[in-house]
């Protein structure tokens, strides 16, 4: 069995398989303590599949397969991402925390990188079929179609 997808279930069943309570291991993967949800979770085939994997195959064994099909996800980074900024709050290192944050919501696709290219006024000479035929050259050069539309501008 590869790792679980989802990384909060894969660590739960990891600290299982370690030894701790459902509800230390539970509290530990960021969840907010609940006796009955740990054991909910816990009772799932692909958390006891996983645990029993664990305790039962060599460590070697494990590490290298699970290593081969780990997959980096959106889900997984935010995750990460939010680890590490509970670490610097908690480390009162703020200028970390305010990275995570960034980070956090540049994959949540809340923030937007933008760059202007160019300097300001550099379109400011051409008319407007000029701006549209160097618009079109550009987009062109990138291996994007556009197709043009015609005027406008008839009166209905």
């Amino acid at each position: 069995m590869p790792v679980l997808a989802n990384p909060r279930h894969e660590k739960f069943a990891q600290l299982l398989a370690e030894g701790k309570t459902m509800t230390v291991a539970y509290e530990l993967c960021g969840y907010r303590p609940s006796r009955g949800n740990a054991s909910h979770l816990a009772d799932k085939q692909s958390i006891r599949d996983r645990v029993h994997q664990l305790t039962t195959e060599p460590v070697a064994a494990i590490a290298a397969r699970d290593i081969a099909r780990a997959k980096v996800t959106a889900e997984s980074l935010l995750h990460e991402a939010e680890q590490a900024r509970v670490g610097a709050m908690e480390s009162k290192q703020y200028n970390a925390a305010n990275t995570a944050i960034k980070n956090k919501s540049v994959l949540a696709g809340v923030w937007i990188e933008r760059a202007e290219i160019g300097s300001p006024g550099e379109f400011d000479h051409l008319n407007d079929d000029e701006l549209e035929r160097l618009l079109v050259e550009r987009l062109g050069a990138l291996g994007l179609s556009v197709e043009v539309l015609p005027d406008s501008d008839t009166k209905h």
